[in-house]
This record gives C-alpha cells, structure tokens and sequence, in this order.
C-alpha cells in the first residue's frame, strides 16, 4: 500500500506545483556525504550534500527528501529542500569526519527552495498545502567506517521525487560511513552512509 501511495504522490504532486519552475545545476568536486533510510514503516528520506563550483568559486549544495503516511493512509507528507547553501554549514578536512549543520531557514530563495507538501487523500480531488519547512535544524555527522570501497566511473540517473526531476552524472571514489544526528529533531543513526569525492560530477535538478 506505501509503495502504490508514494506512486501517487509521485505523479499528482506536479500537478499542484506547476505554477512555479526553478531549475539548478551544479558541478561537483569534492568531498560528499549521503545518507538514504526507511525511518520507519511509515517514512523514508534522502540526503545528499556536496561541494561543488561555480565560476570557479567553492560552493555547497543539498538534495534533501522525505515521505511521511499517515498512519490511515489518509495523507502524504513530502519535505523537499535543495540548493545552495552556505559552506560553513558543511565541514570537514577529509572524508573521515564530515559534519553538515544546516537551518534550513536561512537559506537564499534565489538558489535554493524549502518546502513542506501534504497531499490529502480523504478528498475526491487530493487538496495541496504547501507551506516552509518544518522549523528546526539538520545536524549530522558522518565517520568514514572503511567497511566498503568504490571508484564510480560513470554513472548517469535520472529520478523523480515528488515535483522534483533529478538529472545526475556521477564520477567519484566513496566509502561507507557511520552517520548520526539529527534532522528536524529525529534522531538518525546509521552504518549505512556513504562518504567519498566527487570528479567533476554534475546535478540537475528541476521544481
């Protein structure tokens, strides 16, 4: 039943957001940090944060996605945050210790977007409200663990999420991580996180 609803939430979402188009693209060299996880039955999110450049400037930049169901299916909640964001908030001298700590309140509505969606259910016609950002912080700290190592050489993906298309070239050399922290308050932990260095990889992404 979640996987048929994330399809819906999937294919309607565009439909209530079409007003508005913003478009990114960055190039990615350096260090990244990536976390994706089922919080629960209910939920699941994605993150990734990435230096990259821009007219030869270090930038830093965040894809950040997550669904919640309500518990009787009545509803859907997607929590999108992308862009640029400031390169203090994403440290670290090397891959073995990376710390992102965002508020995602002070970002720049120029290169970036903040935004919490609930699609209803209960109704005929699903009704939209899209409003900021739930308040809170983003802290996370990823320890490069070793367990696993991978040079990606070329990889081209394209994905959906909600309103967003995600248009991605990859080329980097990444590890395995342990990450814990927080996001907007729930606790995350996990063994499962990936760290590494991107070579000049681009994202894309379309709202």
């Amino acid at each position: 039943m979640k996987q048929l609803l994330a399809i819906a939430v999937i294919a309607l979402f565009p439909l209530a957001l079409n007003a508005q188009t913003q478009h990114f693209k960055f190039t990615n060299d350096g260090a990244f940090a990536a976390i994706s996880a089922d919080s629960d039955p209910l939920s699941n999110f994605r993150l990734q944060v990435s230096r990259s450049s821009f007219n030869r400037e270090t930038t830093t930049n965040i894809i950040f996605f997550a669904f919640t169901f309500a518990a009787d299916f009545s509803s859907a909640t997607l929590v999108q945050i992308g862009g640029q964001i400031p390169n203090s908030a994403f440290t670290g001298d090397n891959t073995q210790t990376l710390v992102l700590d965002l508020d995602p309140s002070t970002l720049d509505p120029t290169n970036s977007f903040s935004q919490s969606c609930t699609l209803d259910f209960s109704q005929v016609d699903p009704v939209f409200t899209c409003v900021s950002a739930p308040a809170g912080t983003i802290h996370l700290e990823f320890h490069q663990n070793g367990f696993e190592r991978n040079r990606l050489l070329a990889r081209e993906q394209f994905s959906t999420f909600g309103p967003i298309t995600i248009h991605s070239h990859d080329r980097a050399d990444t590890s395995s991580a342990n990450v814990q922290g927080t996001i907007f308050g729930a606790a995350v932990s996990s063994s499962s996180a990936t760290v590494g260095v991107n070579h000049m990889s681009t994202l894309e992404f379309t709202r």
